[in-house]
């Protein structure tokens, strides 16, 4: 059922605990491998979204197989904003992680923006105030592998396969 309503295809299962520099790579059915990055596999206990929400960064790059030359992708060079996930991308394997290349200083932007719904504002990933917006602005919230597909999907200009009541 999942299947049929997600642009991701399934690589394999993985309960391993995520590291910052994790190098991810996924599927989308109708196209190649595309790769993202995690950048903080947890978020401190006080965090206002959840301390298991996961920053992620998915990258603008695609390829026919399952690696990447990283010289190839920079900070810059997303597909989507950062943004807040947790493990479930990876549990039901539609997120799989190739390995772990310590970040830099290069990999990571210098600050972050989230648009806080609720509160009507700008923050970073600590649900700080940001003085105004600074592009890429990701979502301040929790992206379930449902709400990435169809993020992904769009920027993709792919036809969308999940409603509003899937999630």
């Amino acid at each position: 059922m999942h299947g049929e309503k997600i642009h991701f295809e399934v690589l394999g299962r993985s309960r391993k605990a995520l590291a910052p520099g994790d190098l991810f790579t996924f599927s989308i059915k109708t196209r190649g491998y595309f790769f993202g990055r995690v950048i903080s596999p947890s978020m401190p206990e006080d965090h206002p979204l959840t301390s298991s929400a996961c920053l992620i960064y998915i990258y603008a790059f695609e390829n026919s197989e399952k690696r990447i030359d990283l010289q190839s992708i920079d900070v810059r060079s997303f597909l989507i904003p950062p943004l807040f996930t947790n493990r479930r991308p990876w549990t039901m394997g539609y997120f799989q992680v190739l390995e772990n290349i310590p970040l830099t200083q290069r990999d990571v932007l210098e600050k972050h923006c989230f648009w806080d719904v609720p509160f009507d504002r700008y923050v970073d990933e600590m649900g700080c105030l940001v003085e105004k917006k600074i592009e890429p602005c990701g979502s301040f919230g929790l992206a379930s592998y449902y709400g990435i597909s169809e993020e992904i999907g769009e920027a993709l200009g792919l036809p969308v396969i999940a409603g509003p009541e899937d999630y």
